[in-house]
This record gives C-alpha cells, structure tokens and sequence, in this order.
C-alpha cells in the first residue's frame, strides 16, 4: 500500500517528545510511544496508520489522579506539539471545558463524568433511549446487580479522596483500577462475586467506546479474574423434608437492622409447593411462575411439560415463537401427583398458571423473590450449618438425573449447551458417590453389576425423586 498523509503511522522522535503527548490506535485501543502492542515492532512500520491519532494527557492540578485526556484531529507532529502545549495550559488555568473536547461524539449527549457513565450505561442496559434495532430484553435481576456493582465504585472511589463530581471516565488509570482491587480484596467478596464485578466494570468501559465511537483504554480487562472452585451441593431427603414442615405463618417473621421494615414475614401460602415444583422439575424461578396447564402434553401414555427456556431466549434474543428454545420435563410418577394437589384434573388444557393462579399480574416481580427469600430463611432455621440456595432443588434434580442416566444425553433435559457445565457447576459429587456406595461391590460377576445397574436405574429412574433423596 502507498503511504499518504492518511494511512501512514504517526510517530513521536525522542528529540521532540513531550510529557503527556502520545499516539493512540483504534485497533489495539492503547496508548502508544515507540512500539506497536500488535505486531511488536517500531511504530513506524504499523500496518494500521491510519488509525493512529495524537493524543494529549494532562494530570489536574491538586488532585491525585485526575486527568483530561483529548484527541488531535491534526496528523502533523509540530502541530500536534503545538495544540497540546495550549491544552495543557487550559487545563492548568482551569480554563478547559470537558464539552469543548474534540473527541469523536454523539453530539453534546457524552457523559464525561464518570458518575454520569454509570447513570448512562444503566439507562442503556433499561433500553432507554436505544434505537428500536439494538433493544435487548434484560433481567431485572441483572440490572440489579449492575446498579449495586456502580454503587460499590462509587464508595470506593469516595473512600480514596477522589471527587466524584470531577471525576472523568478519561482519569482512569492502573493506580486507581489497583484501588478498586484493594477495596474489593478488603471486602472479602467471593471469587465468584469479585470477577463479575470486575466483569461489569469491564463491560460498562466497552459499552463506552462503542457507543461513544471514542478510542478508550479498557482499563478492567488487565485485572486477573480470581480462580473459580464450584462446589454443587444438593439437598438431602432429611433437609427437604425437615424444610417443608418448617415453613409455616409463625416461622415466616424476619428481623432486619437496618432495613425499611424492622420485621417482614417471607411466608407466602404457595412457597412451600413452589419448592416441591423446582424439586420436580429441576427448572428456574422465571421458568416455574411461568408453567401452564395447557403447556402439558402428553404423548404415546408418557406426559411432558413444554417450557420456555427464558435464559437462553434472552440472551440469544429469540423474540418469536419460532426462534424461541423450549425445554421438555418430563412429568415422572411423583411430579404427576405434585400436579394433581395442585388442581391438574381441573385445570387441565387450560391457560392458567400451575404455580400461584391467584397472581395476575407483576407475578416475576412478586413471586420471584419471595421464592428464594423463603427459600433461605426457613432452611437457615434448620440449623444444619449450610448455605443452601433455591438454587440447590435445580442442582438436586439435575445430580439424580445423573445417576439415573449415567452420562447419557442429560442436556437434552435440562437445557445446557454441554455436559461440561453440569458437571461443573450443577451436580454434586458427593451425592453420586453415596449412590454407588449403596449398591457398588468389588469383584461382582458379569450379571450381578447388571443387575446391580438395572436396580439402580430403577430406583432412581425419577418415578419418586423425593423417594430418592437419601441422606
């Protein structure tokens, strides 16, 4: 390729460097001096020229790391010299405008202050303001986390001297990533709960520079994620049972300290038969409140629940009836009976919901909590020294199906692109290993481990999960 004005690759001489002045590329979206980040050799021969731009830093004057960073629009070294000696000036005089920025924009519509990125980016996750093209349905329970993880920052931020009316997204530097990353370490959040904070942070930057059309280095990309050690653990027949009859009126009354009611009560009449459908159906809160009568199918003598697979639909934004994921549980001898107390020869064929009909309307909102608050509060009463989750029945029913199909197609069941992940995240091994104690024998012969299979897939073949919950 020839090299024009346009195309070739900016480069700053030792002899006319200057403090603060560097070349930024839109590819590797780095500031740079001497070396490209992508290939590793001079600057000066970077197939990406043109993607090169000036760029002046300049440090705010009593503060500690505050900073105003703007993009040259010229291509010329001494001019560029020129313009961000004046910037710098500005700066130092207070006499720059973050609106006067010459950075590729949106209009005057760019946040500047970091505050302001926050409140924007949340806006953004809500659809607001998002052409009709690029709106992405979102949890609420997602933006939930997003909001509290732009709190967290903002105490942090506040707790390190740092002005957070000033304070611009352009500051942003390794010196104040590395104080948030003290501020999360001191904290003492879970690994889990530590990379997806990072990994929000990480996401609002790239957010940022996409929407914005601005070249920004993603600070929060360089920050190690913390190593992960899932430990599935299911819940026991005696826990189960012990939980059911513990969630009553008079154990449903919380304290809070330091809430908005000093007192709550988290039972609700259709909590403890919501437990037993997430037991039975290995499905999650949104897909449980949404199960229908008219949803159950029956083919060839065998029964089956066709569920919409939320999770999957959106994030993969199948909006349509055709594009949409369903998941198929089949209805086993023991949800069949659940099924039955709930009304299902009433019901049957009908629109109305399986879980809670009495709820018309808001039922994600009001129902969904409220089942993993239960949940939590009436098994921390047991006492058994755990921290178990609504999450556990999922993982429960997903171990069982485990054992009962080996390691057999279990995905077409409960949805996962792999079985990688159910290993991983969603079956306790202790569980497996309990089963094969119960039946498992050195040195059988050939027909005994057949028998000894085929008593086992019997057993736990699903007919009575609850039957098979065995401490």
């Amino acid at each position: 390729m020839i090299q024009t004005m346009e195309n070739k690759p900016l480069y700053i001489s030792p002899t006319k460097r200057i403090k603060g002045l560097v070349v930024y590329c839109y590819k590797c979206n780095r500031d740079m001096v001497d070396t490209c980040k992508l290939t590793g050799k001079s600057l000066k021969l970077c197939p990406n020229g043109e993607k090169h731009v000036y760029k002046v830093i300049v440090h705010i004057p009593g503060t500690r790391n505050e900073r105003r960073t703007k993009n040259l629009e010229t291509r010329n070294l001494d001019e560029a010299i020129k313009q961000a000696l004046e910037f710098k000036k500005e700066v130092k005089e207070g006499r720059y405008q973050k609106t006067n920025s010459t950075e590729n924009t949106k209009g005057n519509n760019q946040p500047q202050l970091l505050i302001q990125v926050l409140a924007r980016y949340v806006g953004w996750l809500r659809n607001e303001g998002v052409p009709a093209h690029k709106i992405k349905v979102r949890s609420e329970e997602h933006i939930k986390d997003v909001e509290r993880a732009c709190k967290i920052l903002a105490q942090c931020f506040k707790s390190n001297g740092h002005n957070l009316s000033t304070l611009s997204i352009n500051d942003l530097n390794d010196d104040i990533v590395g104080e948030i990353y003290t501020y999360l370490e001191d904290k003492e959040y879970a690994n889990r709960t530590f990379n997806k904070i990072f990994g929000f942070y990480s996401s609002i930057l790239k957010w940022y520079g996409e929407e914005y059309r601005v070249p920004i280095i993603n600070w929060f990309e360089e920050v190690e994620r913390k190593k992960l050690n899932p430990k599935p653990e299911a819940i026991t027949k005696t826990e189960y049972e012990a939980l059911l009859k513990q969630i009553t009126p008079e154990n449903g009354i919380k304290k809070y300290e330091n809430g908005v009611k000093p007192t709550r009560n988290l039972y609700r009449p259709w909590l403890k038969d919501g437990i037993r459908l997430a037991l039975e159906t290995g499905r999650r809160r949104e897909e449980l409140i949404n199960l229908k009568w008219n949803k159950i199918i029956e083919s060839e003598g065998d029964k089956f629940i066709k569920v919409e697979d939320f999770k999957v639909n959106h994030i993969q934004r199948r909006n349509t009836e055709d594009e949409k994921k369903f998941i198929y549980i089949p209805v086993t001898e023991s949800l069949l009976r659940l099924l039955k107390e709930l009304g299902y020869e009433k019901y049957e064929n009908t629109d109305n919901y399986i879980l809670a009909p009495e709820i018309k309307i808001k039922r994600k909102r009001f129902m969904s909590d409220n089942l993993s608050r239960g949940f939590s509060h009436f098994y921390d009463q047991l006492g058994t020294g755990r921290k178990l989750t609504l999450k556990c029945l999922r993982k429960t029913y997903i171990t069982y199906l485990k054992i009962y199909m080996g390691d057999g197609n279990i995905k077409s069941i409960t949805g996962h692109s792999d079985n990688r992940v159910i290993d991983d995240s969603y079956t306790d091994d202790k569980e497996i290993a309990k089963a094969v104690a119960r039946r498992f024998s050195m040195f059988s012969n050939e027909s005994g481990r057949v028998d000894d299979l085929k008593e086992v897939r019997t057993s736990t073949k699903g007919n009575n999960l609850e039957k098979d919950l065995e401490v």
